[in-house]
């Protein structure tokens, strides 16, 4: 059983992913394709999370206090949760490995240059709190990210000032594992300047992520450099300390993510789907782990006013048509052609803003491969989360969507002018009608889905010989 831990310009777009890839700039949905999502860069891959066991602690709550950071690193966990110390006495005649020390063993290769277990507390934030204007959650929706992204966006304070201003910073003790570059965008495959995404091991189960950095800590690039982050030699990582400046950010986003290998969220029916990044089933909500001082003035920052303030990406409803799907054999998540691993994804998920509306997001809209779109649902309804197969044929209407201050509708959209922390943010259907979706539940679990672009509902009335059936 799997149990859970989680604790200057108006934008009007053709569904919300238009909204996002404005204010993301399109960038990071070219990440790479053994990590991060962008399949087909040519840059090196490295070591790879894999997939931990599905045992679950519970999800410090955002008042909670975690472990000192000291006790974190002493601790381990016994195959039930209970804690037990992590290098316990051998016994006096084995004869073979403690299963927990084999393990232990298998978590300590996943990470290069990894030691110690269990999550640790952060002593920093990734950016000065002057240096960033807002925070997007986990959650969101924006082109090729078909299903809820699995890292949150720190938009810096003027993108328009042009690259590399902003510090970015290790939040606690760690060792570089992983380090890649990115010269592409995989929606376009045209080149663009070079980009960095960097995951980093606090411990052997506890990790962070940082992606579209601009440029790295001329130490840093160099270390890399040496072996190409182990492509043409062994690599052992970059250790690092709390607080110390790894590279800079400017003119787009910033990634930052949190990873705990010790749990699985419960909102994936099939988690085994997501080998492809196996990382995202482990996603941890990361401002439990921050100092109260950092938590709050974080938290200030974040657009997203409900809980879990940090969003929220495994929406799966057994039984139901809400959550996560992927076209019948494709790979899952992992999909079939790599350069459109997305081609296959659906998702019929709440808005990550404004969960109080549902967002239709589909890999595929047109019939062209990897055309991806995110749209919104006219009249909101039926309630994803009550169709099941009893429910029989569903038709929604896919309209375009905007964000707006309830509290101040002049502002509008996600630009410097435009929507701010703390603002009671909405989100609105436009008028125009893209296309519908026809969805149907079988009893077996599977889903047939078609859809047809530039079509209402009274024009479309049932499947055609081109409908696809798509499993969790």
């Amino acid at each position: 059983m799997r149990t859970a831990r989680i604790g200057p310009r108006q934008i009007v777009l053709i569904g919300i992913a238009g909204l996002l890839a404005a204010t993301i700039a399109c960038t990071d949905v070219a990440e790479t394709s053994a990590t991060h999502p962008g399949a087909g860069i040519t840059t090196p891959t490295l070591l790879t999370p894999v997939a931990s066991k599905t045992s679950a602690r519970p999800t410090p709550g955002l008042n909670s206090t975690p472990l000192p950071v000291a006790t974190q690193r002493s601790i381990a966990r016994s195959a039930d949760g209970t804690h037990v110390p992590s290098s316990p006495p051998s016994p006096a005649t084995p004869t073979s490995p403690p299963a927990q020390d084999i393990a232990r063993d298998a978590e300590r290769s996943r990470f290069t240059g990894c030691s110690g277990f269990g999550p640790v507390n952060f002593a920093v934030s990734p950016m000065r709190d002057e240096d960033v204007l807002h925070l997007l959650p986990y959650g969101t929706l924006a082109g090729a990210h078909v299903t809820p992204i699995d890292h949150m966006y720190f938009e810096p304070l003027d993108r328009s000032l042009g690259r590399d201003l902003y510090e970015v910073r290790i939040v606690q003790d760690g060792v570089i594992y992983n380090l890649q570059p990115r010269d592409i965008n995989v929606d376009t495959g045209e080149s663009r300047q070079r980009e960095w995404r960097m995951d980093i091991a606090h411990t052997c189960t506890f990790t962070s992520y940082f992606d579209l950095l601009t440029s790295l800590d001329p130490d840093i690039e160099a270390e890399w450099e040496r072996t190409q982050g182990g492509r043409s030699a062994p690599w052992s990582g970059i250790p690092v300390t709390a607080g110390q400046v790894i590279g800079r950010i400017g003119a787009q986003t910033l990634d930052f993510g949190v990873y705990d290998y010790e749990m699985v969220l419960p909102g994936f029916i099939v988690p085994d789907h997501y080998d492809r990044e196996s990382w995202k089933v482990h996603t941890a909500d990361p401002f439990p782990y921050f100092p109260e001082e950092i938590r709050v003035a974080l938290l200030a920052k974040m657009l997203r006013q409900v809980e879990p303030r940090a969003g929220k990406i495994d929406h799966d409803v057994e039984g139901a048509l809400a959550g996560n799907w992927f076209e019948l054999g494709t790979d899952g998540y992992g999909g079939v052609n790599p350069s459109k691993y997305w081609d296959g994804h659906l998702a019929v998920v709440p808005d990550a803003l404004d969960p109080t509306q549902w967002r239709f997001s589909i890999g595929n809209f047109s019939g062209t491969p990897g055309d991806a779109r995110q749209f919104g649902i006219r009249g909101n309804a039926p309630d994803p989360r009550e169709v099941t197969a009893d429910t029989g044929l569903v038709a929604y209407e896919l309209t375009s969507s905007s964000y707006y201050a309830r509290n101040d509708e002049s502002r509008s959209g996600l630009g410097p002018n435009g929507l701010r922390p703390g603002d009671d943010i909405l989100s609105r259907n436009g008028g125009q009608v893209h296309g519908v979706a026809l969805l149907m539940l079988s009893a077996d679990g599977t889903l047939k889905v078609e859809v047809f672009p530039d079509r209402t509902a009274d024009q479309v009335t049932e499947f055609t010989v081109s409908a696809k059936i798509y499993e969790r």
